[in-house]
């Protein structure tokens, strides 16, 4: 049975069975566990570590960041509670497991302390940032990042938070500018480019939107949500074969993307096929049962084809919906 295992971690396995009450050989055999993505696994082993030498903060970090990677965010809440820690790295992990516990005003609790504790943590100011507009704190969040910016010239993602809270507060020049910084310092980040086509679209420049999306799709040819911007941003050219495409290329990818049917559906009613837009609202609201403007659009193709029956069937849904 041991000749299943690779050599790396029948050296561990054997370490554990020479010394079965050695809490450090539990631990080099979960981190190996979880480097090879076996979490659930490492779990266990941390689990036995920290039991062997329960004052050992590293065991207890090492257990609670395994099983919030394990999808146990509660359980992980608890180890963090027994054995609290001030450390930077332990009130990141804090607010990340309360995060994950839909526990934002906590883990921004959690969050600001670690920044107090290491001010020169780009990423943990980041963390913070989006933690704070989940609880409308974008005045708080704005703050930090004049700040931030200024300590972190080089970082793009500190760019790119700043133009994210500007795009909220409805600052869209600043947000461009931010973004702008963001796509320079980081030009291979696909998710950049789709942020900054958003605030060229916000502020009217229909033409740097088309490119900034046409080069997130170069890095990632294969983003559902890219196309689909793509694809509203050329109708809004006035160019609805090529956004037809790429609402097609966005089911390709993702054949369940709502909004792709939706707007394939709006592009179907606008050349007069009502069965076709029949076809993609329905495949809409399938994908996507709460949208809302989907079930009011079907009712409407419904009765456009003549059954009545079906219109009121789905205009009665679109109704109901909040």
């Amino acid at each position: 049975m041991a000749m299943l295992f690779q050599p790396r971690e029948q050296e561990l396995r054997r370490a554990i069975e020479a010394r079965p009450t050695d809490a450090a050989a539990r631990s080099r055999y979960a981190i190996f566990l979880q480097q090879q993505g076996r979490v659930s696994e490492a779990v266990g082993h941390f689990r036995s570590a920290l039991d062997l030498a329960p004052r050992s903060t590293e065991y207890g970090y090492n257990l609670a960041l395994a099983l919030l990677s394990d999808g146990q965010a509660g359980d992980a809440l608890s180890v963090l509670d027994q054995q609290p820690s001030r450390a930077a790295d332990a009130l990141v992990l804090r607010g990340a497991v309360l995060n994950a516990l839909a526990r934002p005003a906590e883990a921004a609790t959690a969050l600001r302390q670690s920044v107090a504790a290491d001010p020169n943590n780009a990423d943990t100011l980041y963390d913070l940032v989006l933690t704070l507009l989940k609880v409308d704190a974008s005045a708080e969040a704005a703050k930090l990042l004049d700040t931030g910016r200024r300590r972190f010239p080089r970082v793009s993602k500190i760019h790119a938070a700043s133009g994210m809270v500007a795009y909220l507060l409805g600052r869209n020049a600043d947000a461009v500018r931010a973004y702008e910084t963001a796509v320079q310092l980081e030009p291979g980040g696909a998710d950049l480019f789709v942020s900054l086509g958003d605030v060229y679209d916000a502020t009217g420049d229909l033409a740097r939107a088309e490119q900034a999306y046409r080069r997130s799709l170069k890095l990632d040819a294969t983003s559902a949500p890219a196309h689909v911007k793509l694809g509203k941003n050329l109708a809004k050219l006035e160019r609805p074969v090529e956004a037809g495409r790429e609402f097609a290329e966005a089911l390709r990818f993702d054949p369940a993307t709502a909004d792709a049917h939706f707007q394939l559906g709006k592009l179907a009613t606008a050349r007069g096929d009502h069965a076709a837009a029949v076809e993609h609202h329905a495949a809409a609201v399938k994908a996507s049962p709460t949208l809302k403007e989907a079930w009011y659009q079907l009712g409407i193709s419904y009765k456009r084809t003549g059954d009545e029956a079906r219109s009121a069937d789905a205009l009665e849904q679109f109704l109901k919906l909040p």
